[in-house]
Formats: structure tokens, C-alpha cells, sequence
């Protein structure tokens, strides 16, 4: 009855995931309904693209990993439902894994553009950075504000 239960579950959580291709955005997600292993290179394919490159070496490498391990139970299988459901319950993880990366990676990722006057111009100039690098470039500034303000970088 608990198979049963989980499987069914199961098959209702993975009807709504994407399929693993490029969508308008260029995002991709692992979806259970479609070959694994194109699914797989089309994730391999695009975390190597412009899309993809504010992904950390470490969430590249959280994502290999779980690839890896889909491989692996997927064994000589296409698709997830040809496999025992303890088994799809293990891929399913995996899969929530890489596609929270990847949405993650990919937000930001994106390329914003401001038009900004510079410190000394009425000229307003356009300034693109990706989402992640405007956060980082917020991050210090504010970082910076706050040490001269608690008189850290004081001169003598």
C-alpha cells in the first residue's frame, strides 16, 4: 500500500517537471517522461554555455554528481518509469537537485542592463552585468559604507 502510494506520488511529481531542453530562456530541467540520457547531454551542453555562468565549481560539481548517479540506475533503461519505483524515488532526488541548481544558475546568470551616469558626467552610459555580479557589486558597496562608517578605514 506504501508503493503504491509513492509511486503514485511519485508519477504525479514528475508530470509536472520540464522537459530537459532548451526553453525560450535557454533554462533546462531533467523531466522523467523523456530519454534520460539525451536529457543529461542537453544539461551537460548547456551548463557550458553563457547561459549557465555564474554556476559555482561546486554546484558543477553537485550536479556531475548526480548525473552520475542517474546514469548509473538508470542502467540500460530509457525512460524513469520502466524502473522499480525505489529506484525512481532515488533518481526523483537527484533530479530536484540538479533542476534547483540549475533555476538557480541560471537567474543568475542573466544579463541586465542600466543605464547609469558616472561619478563626474550628466552622460548616462549603459552598464550591463550579469544578476549575480549587480549583487556582488551591491554587496561591497554597501560592505564599503558600512567600514567607513564604523571608521575602519580611518587615516592617520
Amino acid at each position: 500500500m506504501t508503493t503504491l502510494g509513492l509511486a503514485l506520488g511519485l508519477g504525479i511529481t514528475l508530470a509536472f517537471t520540464a522537459h530537459a531542453r532548451a526553453d525560450k530562456d535557454g533554462r533546462v530541467a531533467l523531466d522523467a517522461t523523456a530519454p534520460v540520457a539525451e536529457q543529461i547531454d542537453a544539461i551537460e551542453k548547456a551548463m557550458r554555455s553563457d547561459n549557465y555562468s555564474e554556476i559555482s565549481l561546486e554546484q558543477k560539481s553537485e550536479v556531475q554528481q548526480a548525473l552520475g548517479r542517474i546514469r548509473l540506475k538508470m542502467g540500460d533503461h530509457q525512460r524513469v518509469d520502466e524502473l522499480s519505483p525505489e529506484a525512481r524515488v532515488e533518481i526523483f532526488n537527484d533530479q530536484e537537485k540538479v533542476n534547483t541548481i540549475l533555476t538557480n544558475a541560471h537567474a543568475d546568470s542573466r544579463m541586465v542592463c542600466r543605464r547609469e551616469r558616472t561619478i563626474g558626467s550628466n552622460l548616462p552610459q549603459r552598464v550591463c552585468m550579469t544578476v549575480a555580479q549587480r549583487r556582488q557589486s551591491e554587496d561591497a558597496s554597501r560592505k564599503a559604507l558600512q567600514d567607513r562608517q564604523n571608521g575602519y578605514n580611518y587615516r592617520k
